[in-house]
């Protein structure tokens, strides 16, 4: 079976389809790990980018949240009309 490109948008891509409502994410390395079948170390790596790039922050171990979170029921801004 192929296995998936595993880079930070693919991680982010998929930590921001996990967040709940208030874009908090309950997982960790070895979770983002397995979906993508790459080494720990490499999904760590990773999520370590995300922070630097300030696009998530770690609360604690398994649960970091989206920086710049937006509610998911406010109209996206090329929907929105006026």
């Amino acid at each position: 079976m192929k296995r998936k490109y595993f880079g930070w948008e693919q991680a982010f891509e998929s930590i921001w389809k996990d967040a709940d409502r208030d874009g908090m994410w309950n997982g960790d390395d070895a979770g983002l790990a397995a979906e993508f079948r790459v080494s720990e170390d490499a999904a760590y790596s990773v999520l370590d980018e995300l922070c630097d790039r300030r696009l998530i922050e770690k609360l604690y171990p398994g649960k970091y949240i989206i920086a710049r979170w937006r509610e998911r029921d406010e109209p996206d801004e090329q929907t929105e009309r006026y």
